[in-house]
């Protein structure tokens, strides 16, 4: 790796904005948790922050197809988190509307400007400071380290330090032969694979969420850790061996990982690291299948998909349904929907678009 690659410094630039991202969101909901705040209000700033960030990517990709520069939407995001900062002493609720509409702008914009060479190795990079950022500022709000000064100051030169880098824009998609190591991808391919890993997503995110009530920071950080790693080692991996293929080992290895070993902390750590190792190789299945629409692509894979696993999570522990019972549930439903669809001729091989974003 040649970090004086122009291709390269944009990515390492942007991977650091994204952990910063989440930093900044974290420490503001990591500061209400543990500064006395009411449980209404912290579940309330909860629920603000997560539908804008994650529930927004969608609506955030419609409107960042226009701009085929992504500089000015990233510049955008990141300023907002000065401003987030700024005002959180003021109205912390504002600051988290205004961190979470950053987030979403800039999880699809950043994302979206890595692509390159149709290759899932950059959306690992780019993604894998995410979840080390929202835990290591989580923690530093537990120890009840005062650290607004510092993090505005890093958040503005992150902003000036943007303008310093070449995002050339992205170029127009060009229907292609495939690579070899990645033909065959057809829309019962993405159903699956979207399915598994809202299935391991659920389970991945409810014991995560028990692990943060109980304040147990250990586990958090092995888990970030974890998440940090498998994001880049699958971006690397699934490249070499196709995407689908490795989309499927590791999802399918995830799921009894993070379902039924969650108080053995070397094997959640593995399941969680392989779940999140599928997100890069994911990400360019949906580019590909999208036709093109990296926006939208990015917005599902990494939005969409994670609050239909919140709300699913959510409708397990209000409704005391099994887990097990549950997954069956869905597994034979989606089975039956694709062969009665299989027998209808509406799964018909097409073309796979491949994007073609030398720069």
């Amino acid at each position: 790796m040649n970090i004086f690659n122009k291709y390269w410094q944009k990515l390492l630039v942007l991977a650091f904005g994204h952990g910063l991202n989440d930093f900044t969101a974290g420490y503001m909901l990591g500061y209400m948790v543990y500064s006395g705040t009411g449980i209404t209000s912290i579940a309330a700033g909860f629920l603000i922050y997560n539908l804008l960030a994650f529930g927004g990517q969608y609506f955030a990709a419609i409107i960042l197809e226009k701009f085929s520069n992504k500089k000015i939407p990233l510049t955008i995001a990141a300023s907002f988190n000065i401003i987030a900062v700024t005002l959180f002493y003021f109205s912390p609720y504002v600051s988290l509307i205004i961190a979470g509409c950053a987030s979403a702008i800039y999880h699809v914009a950043g994302g979206t400007a890595c692509v390159k060479e149709n290759r899932a190795i950059g959306i690992g990079i780019f993604a894998a400071p995410g979840i080390a950022g929202l835990v290591l500022a989580g923690y530093f709000a537990f120890l009840k380290l005062d650290i607004w000064l510092q993090l505005h100051l890093v958040s503005t030169g992150f902003v000036l330090l943007l303008q310093l880098v070449s995002i050339p824009s992205v170029k127009n998609v060009q229907e292609v032969k495939p690579k070899q190591r990645h033909i065959g991808i057809e829309q019962h391919d993405v159903l699956m694979i979207l399915l598994l890993a809202l299935i391991s997503l659920r389970s991945a995110v409810w014991n995560i969420f028990q692990v943060i009530h109980d304040q147990n920071y250990t586990w958090l950080l092995a888990i970030a850790a974890s998440a940090f790693a498998g994001k880049i080692f699958g971006g690397w991996l699934s490249d070499r061996i196709g995407w689908k293929l490795y989309s499927i080992i590791s999802l399918t290895t995830a799921m009894p990982l993070v379902s039924f070993f969650k108080d053995e902390l070397l094997l959640f750590c593995l399941g969680v690291g392989l779940l999140q190792s599928a997100i890069p190789a994911n990400t360019m299945m949906m580019i590909n299948y999208c036709k093109g629409q990296k926006e939208r692509a990015f917005a599902f894979s990494f939005g969409t998909a994670i609050i239909i696993g919140v709300l699913i999570t959510s409708f397990i522990k209000v409704f005391s349904v099994n887990d097990m019972i549950f997954s069956l549930m869905i597994f034979l439903l989606i089975l039956s929907w694709m062969i009665v669809q299989r027998k209808s001729g509406f799964f018909q091989k097409k073309g796979v678009a491949v994007i073609d974003l030398h720069e």
